[in-house]
């Protein structure tokens, strides 16, 4: 069993939670003198850098427990998709191969039959009556039995059919359980163009904070570590949402597997 849940909600709240306490008591307030505002400036980052590595952490280990569920449920689906190919597959096979068998046994006498049909037809066209009247005598001799031959033939294709359309309703009823699958994905990969967005934006914010250490400016640095708390907390909603929709992903495909045939 996977220790990711439990790191999830073990961990995961702790961090939350220290993530929500601990920006309260960023940056204070200006003071008058720039003295100030750069002392009070470097102890609201002293106090917000622990709420932003927790709330980072937290993350990680929410994406840790996403790909988790979404690698899981991209392995169950993949056998609930090759499971729907082979429904009733070796009954149809099986009739498939009778039909093709009886098709292929009464074929020289359908042949036969259709032959001497357009025999006679060419000797009433040459007006040779004796011909026409033997050839049809040979032809209607074989009714009966290519009238059987044909039934059996009829009678093999039309149980090959009935399988066939047995087999697909049961597939559409797994398939019609997956539809919600799809429009889930759809949200994730939007979700999570939202996050790379985010992403992007605290990417380049890191950068002018990193720069601002450098030159020693602490108030831009708070600004920076500001704006790069807030996209945090930007992504850790996304991933709620998307860690939503996995699960909901993960039921549809368990609920398709039970509409399985055993």
């Amino acid at each position: 069993m996977s220790v990711l849940p439990k790191l999830h909600r073990r961990f995961v709240p702790l961090l939350l939670s220290l993530c929500l306490v601990l920006p309260l008591f960023a940056l204070p307030e200006r003071t008058a003198s720039a003295a100030d505002a750069w002392v009070s400036a470097l102890s609201g980052i002293d106090t917000m850098y622990d709420g932003y590595t927790a709330l980072e952490t937290a993350n990680k280990i929410e994406k840790l427990e996403i790909q988790a569920l979404r690698k899981d449920s991209a392995e169950r689906l993949k056998s609930v998709n090759a499971t729907v190919k082979t429904i009733d597959k070796a009954k149809i096979e099986k009739l498939a191969a009778a039909a093709a068998a009886l098709q292929t046994k009464h074929a020289a006498l359908l042949k036969q039959y259709s032959d001497l049909g357009k025999q006679a037809s060419e000797a009433r066209k040459r007006k040779d009556k004796k011909s026409a009247d033997l050839l049809d005598l040979k032809r209607n001799n074989l009714k009966p039995s290519v009238e059987a031959a044909k039934l059996e033939i009829k009678n093999a294709k039309e149980a090959l059919a009935a399988a066939k359309k047995q087999a697909a309703a049961k597939a559409k009823t797994v398939k019609d359980a997956l539809v919600q699958v799809a429009a889930f994905k759809k949200q994730v990969t939007a979700e999570n163009k939202s996050i790379a967005a985010f992403n992007k934006t605290r990417a380049a914010s890191y950068k002018r904070y990193r720069s601002a250490v450098k030159s020693g400016n602490a108030i831009t640095a708070a600004a920076e570590l500001t704006l790069m708390y807030n996209q945090l907390g930007k992504i850790h909603g996304s991933q709620q949402k998307i860690y939503g929709w996995e699960k909901q992903i993960a039921s549809a495909i368990k609920a398709a597997a039970g509409k399985l045939p055993s």
